[in-house]
């Protein structure tokens, strides 16, 4: 959650703050059903966004985990 700043309007701080909270259980959600094998087809379905911006999300998330666990081998 973000400090509101002083010229901000509170009710809007707090729909974005509700929003970001929002988008970060559904991506959590997502990882943990490419997690599960999931295709990207049915996932996009479910979030009315593309097959091809699902599979973004699961190229991320794939590069993000060979990272770790590239560094984790050092």
């Amino acid at each position: 959650m973000a400090v509101m700043a002083r010229d901000e309007i509170p009710e809007l701080r707090d729909l974005r703050d509700e929003y970001d909270r929002a988008r970060d259980a559904l991506m959590a959600a997502i990882h943990k059903h490419l997690d599960r094998g999931e295709t990207n087809a049915r996932i996009a379905r479910s979030v009315d966004w593309s097959r091809e911006y699902v599979a973004r999300i699961r190229k991320e998330r794939d590069a993000a985990q060979a990272e770790e666990t590239t560094e984790g081998a050092q």
